[in-house]
């Protein structure tokens, strides 16, 4: 399977995944990994070289695959949450961290969280965050105050984002991007936006 893995990511780009190699990945999320693919999945998890949306179809797998759980990828999460700028993805690499993490060490985690949902409103990062799949899935899991009001504050907060800017998508439990409004909505909602814009 690594071998496959590796010859059919070199045929993708840096923001694009080639077909063959979204049919492997997809094979993942049921196939029992080892060592091999752990360790590559995390390089790719993680590689500056690719979009964060590459980034995260190999992160994905970590989180939905439950044969990930048998090999300790606390310390992956937490360097990799540490790293990371874009707010949704971190909160994905949180919630990997959160397999392995006491509540007293998710804690300073997520004050720190909090405080980036306060500068950053952008709608990209809030759609995750408040999907099924985010800060609610945490929340439900765990039941950690840290998480509720982080759950708290991103709700606040996502109500400074422009309202038509809002409800495009969202992210289901099988960390799928679906979207709220059809292509004529959304077409129409952009185009509201551009007419009300002041340049």
């Amino acid at each position: 399977m690594i071998e496959k893995l590796e010859y059919w990511f070199s045929k993708c780009s840096d923001c694009l995944l080639h077909p063959e190699y979204e049919k492997l990945l997809n094979e993942l999320c049921d196939y029992e990994l080892n060592q091999e693919i752990i360790d590559f999945l995390c390089n790719k998890a993680t590689s500056k070289k690719h979009w964060c949306e590459l980034r995260f179809e190999h992160l994905k797998i970590l989180l939905l695959n439950e044969t990930a759980l048998n090999y300790d990828l606390k310390q992956f999460y937490f360097d990799a949450l540490k790293r990371c700028r874009r707010l949704w993805l971190k909160m994905f690499y949180i919630r990997g961290y959160a397999f392995y993490a006491t509540e007293e060490e998710l804690e300073p985690i997520m004050k720190n969280f909090q405080k980036l949902l306060e500068k950053n409103h952008d709608y990209i990062d809030y759609e995750p965050i408040l999907s099924v799949a985010g800060l609610p899935y945490l929340v439900d899991k765990y039941g950690f105050d840290c998480f509720k009001d982080a759950l708290r504050t991103a709700k606040n907060e996502y109500q400074k984002i422009n309202p038509r800017l809002r409800k495009y998508f969202t992210m289901n439990e099988k960390l799928e991007q679906t979207f709220k409004l059809s292509p004529e909505e959304a077409k129409k909602q952009f185009n509201e936006i551009l007419k009300n814009a002041k340049i």
